[in-house]
């Protein structure tokens, strides 16, 4: 059986079918992304890595015909702290402790001084490449080490900011060395010409899903742009099908952010990936082990559709950065890789026609698939399903922007702010706290049985929709003036219960405020 619109995401989907692909269920998706090899996990918990700096290397890894041969140099300073992030993101989804070493020379290696050794190499990898973890004898010292090739042989992989390639490079490879594969039986090298057409074994085998993977999130009708340079987005973070597996495989860390976090702008996650003010365009997956979280969209001035639910995808970003600023950008994209004019990852500079061209078109497609996702129009996002809440994870409030915004809560208590615009805001069950802020708002019920709470409501301006509420018609609603509170009995048996709807709000409530069901 086969899907029509895949704009929601693949997941809800699962045994139906994909462009041919099975819509595989996670036990799907882990069999697919999980090598079977893990870490030796020590009785403390702690994993070592470390930084080669030797010239030549000893054992299977100096034969040219197995390992990388000659050509070693050893990470860059940036490289390092570059590394040193993309381990963290994976030491918050698992309950071991990764340990930095510092550099690791040649004799020190010899002796398996650090767990996961990194380096350059000139010899090895056309991008980069890692061992799995588990190898024992002769091999024990290629497991878990990670090979990129050095920058002034491959550009991108000096691209070391949120959504360049180098960067989306090293939490890849680091997936390796704690035992995930790619989702399918492909790897790159010479004559490689497999693609997700012919290459992809699942329908979710894309980076909206898994950073292990090869193909675009286009291929699975994500659309994300890092658009301070005008490049198609790349995972930022282990995604929400790394996350699964990862944890499938060695437990979940349990004190991950477990106190109340926010995540956005006014960030206290502890990471800078996840603060908006200076990553602007996010392409990332968030686990959290607890607490009263939200999700703070409140600096961003294009519209964003937030949905709390975990596994869900939301699309949510900034604006894009103005002609000026993305070709100084650009420029210093340049200079990190080393490129230029004629370099294969060298960046021009984007001419008005290119840059409004690309504004012109990309924008009302994104507009269109939130409409076809939600039925709600004029979300004019930046970013469509770019990110996404992991499995397990809770996170209970949204604060959007100041254009127009979609905000959908969860099953849990919600404390959903539009700010600013025109916003449509929805609560799913729990009872939830809803704030319109500025403009016309619309508030929409789901039939659950709690009390949910309109903060701010503008009558004559705001209107509270119960259409999608089968039974909630206008005879059998009852509004309580003193309190301002609206009761619906949806069932029609005469008497309020769970099955009914209960909205109390700060304000008057006008019988024209209210959209009833036909």
């Amino acid at each position: 059986m086969a899907i029509g619109d895949p704009n929601r995401g693949l997941d809800p989907y699962a045994g139906d079918t994909y462009r041919g692909k099975l819509i595989g269920n996670l036990n799907v998706v882990r069999q697919h992304i999980d090598s079977g090899t893990m870490l030796a996990v020590p009785t403390d918990g702690v994993i070592t890595y470390g930084f080669f700096t030797g010239n030549h290397a000893v054992s299977l890894n100096n034969n040219p015909h197995f390992g990388e041969g000659k050509g070693y140099t050893p990470f860059s300073d940036a490289q390092k702290a570059a590394a040193t992030a993309a381990i963290g993101l994976w030491d918050d989804l698992v309950p071991l402790t990764f340990v930095n070493v510092g550099d690791v020379s040649t004799s020190e290696w010899a002796r398996n001084q650090a767990t996961i050794l990194l380096a350059n190499t000139t010899t090895g990898p056309a991008q980069a490449w890692a061992y799995y973890p588990g190898y024992g004898k002769q091999y024990a010292r290629l497991s878990s080490d990670v090979w990129t090739a050095t920058p002034d042989e491959n550009g991108s992989n000096g691209w070391l900011k949120f959504g360049g390639y180098g960067e989306t490079t090293l939490i890849h490879e680091l997936g390796h060395t704690l035992g995930l594969s790619h989702p399918g039986a492909y790897n790159f090298g010479p004559g490689f010409a497999v693609t997700y057409t012919n290459g992809a074994e699942y329908a979710q085998d894309s980076k909206q899903y898994t950073i292990m993977s090869y193909w675009s999130d286009r291929e699975t009708n994500a659309l994300v742009t890092t658009w301070n340079v005008f490049l198609a987005g790349q995972p930022q973070t282990p995604m929400v099908h790394d996350i699964y597996t990862i944890q499938q495989k060695y437990g979940a860390d349990p004190t991950t952010r477990a106190t109340d976090t926010t995540y956005g702008f006014n960030s206290n996650a502890g990471k800078d990936v996840f603060d908006f003010n200076k990553n602007p365009y996010p392409m990332l997956s968030v686990y959290d082990a607890g607490g009263n979280d939200t999700i703070d969209l409140s600096g961003f001035s294009a519209g964003q559709f937030v949905d709390l639910h975990a596994g869900s995808f939301s699309s949510i970003g900034g604006a894009p950065a103005t002609l000026t600023k993305t070709n100084a950008d650009r420029a210093q994209w340049n200079v990190d890789s080393g490129s230029h004019a004629g370099d294969p990852y060298y960046l021009a500079p984007l001419t008005t026609t290119d840059y409004n061209n690309l504004v012109s078109t990309r924008l009302p497609i994104i507009e269109s698939r939130i409409t076809a996702t939600t039925g709600v129009s004029g979300i004019q996002a930046t970013e469509f399903n770019n990110f996404s809440i992991a499995y397990g994870t809770t996170i209970e409030n949204a604060t959007g922007g100041s254009a127009r915004d979609l905000l959908w809560g969860n099953d849990v208590a919600n404390v959903l702010k539009g700010m600013g615009g025109n916003d449509v805001l929805k609560g799913f069950g729990g009872n939830d706290t809803l704030y319109g802020g500025d403009g016309n708002d619309t508030f929409v019920f789901v039939k659950d049985g709690s009390t949910d709470t309109i903060a701010d409501f503008q009558t004559g301006a705001d209107k509270i929709d119960l259409t999608g509420i089968a039974g909630a018609t206008a005879g059998y609603a009852v509004y309580d003036a003193a309190t301002h509170q609206l009761k619906v009995d949806v069932d029609h048996n005469g008497i309020y219960d769970a099955n009914d709807v209960y909205i109390s709000s700060m304000a008057a409530i006008a019988t024209t405020d209210i959209l009833f069901h036909a």
